[in-house]
């Protein structure tokens, strides 16, 4: 690949993975229809592009995995080790992802190949205005930090994760609509949803490599394309929570509503 088509597949996997635009559809269309790209490329290019953003978040969350890692060595026997604070939120989310999104993966291949995710995204959409809408008629709400996450976030978080597997539909968007529905004010809620992309990447990464075919994608390209995403990943990922920082959730909330509608419409018409 020349250096115009890493920059811009890093950027684009860099500022999609972490909004409620499935990152993975818009590498591919990018890489396929604007670059001309081959269909055996795809899959090593979505390996490496998400390496990168895998890596931003690593790096930017380094403290809150560091404390999760301390945790668990400190007592790894005691099974409430596992069930309290963000290490029982990121085990349940990724077991019932696996629940939810496995069944999905299996149905797609199989039964209905042509699966997609337009109605769920619509209703997700709809729910997150009228979310939106009743924020504004309560005057002192008291949101929840994320501090304050427990493995039941993590079951409801992990359930609504695993829809994503549905084709078009956004890890980012399912996860930091779940927390916002869990009272989780708007920067916890997509730290959180972030901290929860680590983990989940990591699974999605090992099951591309293991059930889809590979292409010969040079190893130079896929590091440069990891490098690319790297940095735009981190960059963005910066100026979300940033953002997110300064908006009145119920704002956010329909703002986020709208953008999941209006991705379901030019994804799917």
């Amino acid at each position: 690949m020349d250096l115009f088509s890493i920059i811009l597949l890093g950027l684009v996997q860099g500022i999609t993975e972490w909004i409620p635009i499935s990152s993975k559809t818009q590498v591919t269309l990018v890489y396929l229809q604007f670059l001309g790209g081959s269909p055996s490329l795809v899959i090593p290019i979505l390996l490496y592009s998400h390496l990168g953003t895998l890596f931003a978040a690593s790096i930017y969350f380094r403290k809150e995995i560091k404390a999760i890692i301390e945790a668990v060595l400190s007592n790894p026997f005691n099974y409430r080790t596992y069930t309290l604070g963000k290490t029982g939120f990121l085990i349940n989310a990724l077991l019932f992802t696996g629940l939810v999104g496995l069944p999905i993966l299996y149905i797609e291949k199989t039964i209905l190949p042509s699966l997609n995710g337009t109605s769920i995204f619509v209703l997700m959409g709809v729910g997150l205005i009228i979310t939106g809408i009743l924020l504004f008629s309560q005057k002192r709400l008291k949101f929840r930090r994320s501090e304050s996450v427990d493995w039941k976030d993590g079951v409801f978080t992990g359930l609504l994760q695993g829809l994503s597997t549905l084709p078009g539909v956004s890890r980012a968007g399912t996860t930091s609509t779940a927390l916002i529905w869990r009272s989780f004010d708007s920067e916890s809620a997509f730290q959180l949803s972030f901290l929860l992309s680590i983990p989940s990447v990591v699974m999605a990464e090992i099951l591309f490599y293991l059930f889809s075919p590979i292409g010969n994608l040079p190893f130079i390209d896929g590091i440069s394309l990891t490098i690319s995403s790297f940095i735009f990943g981190y960059l963005s990922l910066d100026f979300i929570l940033y953002f997110v920082k300064r908006i009145n959730i119920a704002y956010l909330t329909i703002l986020l509503g709208l953008l999941i509608i209006v991705v379901a419409y030019l994804q799917y018409g």
